[in-house]
């Protein structure tokens, strides 16, 4: 099932679709009220991105300690000034020039394509209590 196809379109694969995923942005609205952004790979396989960044910030000098050398980051529908903020940041807080927690504060801003700010969590990087406590709402 491809939300664009369905959505965007009268087809239902990428047959009959005409790729409207390379035309259109779609974001879908949560309960909260955040968008998460919606992107169809090469193989029209979609992907939700949720609207709040994950950030290792604060465990970047421990995986540098435990011998972790290289480091992703994700980047999806940020602005080129925004690319060029979080880059720094990152570099700045390996170079012990910036704490973890001041990324933090300038990660909080980011918008995204629809200029909306999503925030940041640890998300899958929160401790395993932390992720059962909120599971079971």
């Amino acid at each position: 099932h491809c939300v664009f196809a369905r959505s965007l379109s009268n087809g239902d694969s990428y047959l009959d679709c005409g790729h409207a995923c390379t035309r259109h942005n779609v974001h879908l609205r949560d309960q909260t009220g955040a968008d998460n952004l919606v992107l169809a790979d090469m193989g029209c396989r979609n992907t939700v991105f949720s609207a709040q960044a994950q950030s290792g910030a604060h465990s970047l000098s421990d995986w540098r300690s435990a011998g972790a050398n290289s480091f992703r980051i994700e980047l999806v529908d940020e602005s080129d000034e925004d690319i060029q903020t979080i880059v720094q940041g990152y570099i700045d807080v390996l170079n012990g020039e910036l704490k973890p927690n001041m990324l933090w504060e300038e990660l909080e801003d980011v918008r995204d394509s629809n200029g909306r700010t999503g925030g940041v969590s640890f998300g899958s990087l929160r401790n395993g209590v932390e992720r059962r406590a909120g599971e079971i709402l």
